[in-house]
């Protein structure tokens, strides 16, 4: 005999079997659409506007590699693409929109996969200016990201694929 609670619905088409599950806790999507997808808009906005301007790299870095304002602008537009996102995702969320769960896991690979691409072109550009020891530093650094970001991915997709029923606007 199976005492798992979640099995008396999984698989039936009967709606009131399916409502008596218990209900999952929403701690984290209240956490998303009040604080963290306004504060993510609001940093990558900020920053995206400070890698447009060209303010993000040190003007010894750009007479030594004049390709990165190049590359600095190009990545500002899709961090400033980014914050736009985690605003049009914040509202499809508190809206409870069918594909708000899609949007949340897709801004997270987004932000993995820009932070990703720039930091391996720009590293790529200017490892000659480096240190091995400022390499391996900055390496880390940017490893480390990832993983977190790869962590948000895999976790939000989990969250909110539990809560799929509750986004159906």
């Amino acid at each position: 005999m199976n005492n798992n609670p979640f099995d008396n619905y999984r698989g039936t088409n009967d709606q009131s079997i399916r409502d008596n599950r218990p209900d999952l806790p929403m701690n984290w999507y209240k956490f998303l659409i009040w604080i963290a997808l306004w504060i993510s808009a609001a940093v990558n906005i900020m920053f995206g506007v400070q890698y447009i301007s060209g303010g993000a790299q040190t003007e010894e870095m750009l007479a030594a590699f004049p390709i990165l304002s190049t590359i600095d602008l190009f990545y500002g537009v899709l961090t400033v693409g980014m914050g736009v996102l985690a605003l049009f995702t914040r509202f499809a969320l508190a809206n409870y929109k069918k594909n708000a769960p899609k949007l949340i896991v897709g801004l997270y690979a987004y932000g993995l996969v820009i932070s990703l691409g720039y930091n391996a072109v720009v590293l790529g550009i200017t490892s000659s200016a480096y240190e091995p020891v400022d390499l391996i530093i900055t390496m880390m650094s940017v490893g480390t990201s990832v993983i977190i970001n790869a962590i948000f991915v895999g976790c939000n997709y989990v969250y909110f694929k539990k809560r799929k029923r509750l986004f159906n606007k």
